[in-house]
């Protein structure tokens, strides 16, 4: 009979503020190490920017110098093949087609029409 007269509520721990649920820990705490955490990701963020960054540059050397490369080879090819195909006609950069009217003469200078070379 004595819960009805009694105008006493149950005690209750004390929050960090008033509308939080009892139990709550202070919001100041929560909230430098959420600032840490922020901080941290932030700091990782700006590494692994970094890093692509670094990859970025050396994956552009690499291709600038495969390009250099493939282009010296083929210069290369070009300056063989001008040396041992077409001994009188000036080198440089000639097209398919031009090498096909060389090979054309200088085949029909070798062998006229109708008579086996001798």
């Amino acid at each position: 009979s004595g819960f009805r007269g009694s105008t006493r509520s149950p005690p209750q721990k004390p929050s960090a503020s008033p509308g939080e649920p009892p139990g709550t820990p202070p919001l100041a705490p929560v909230l430098q190490l959420l600032r840490s955490q922020l901080q941290e990701k932030d700091a990782l963020i700006r590494h692994l920017e970094s890093d692509w960054e670094r990859s970025r540059a050396q994956r552009e050397r690499e291709e600038r110098l495969l390009v250099t490369a493939w282009y010296n080879m083929g210069l290369a090819a070009r300056q063989q093949e001008g040396g041992t195909a077409a001994r009188g006609v000036p080198s440089g950069a000639q097209s398919f087609l031009a090498r096909q009217r060389l090979a054309t003469v200088a085949r029909r200078a070798r062998a006229p029409h109708g008579r086996a070379p001798s």
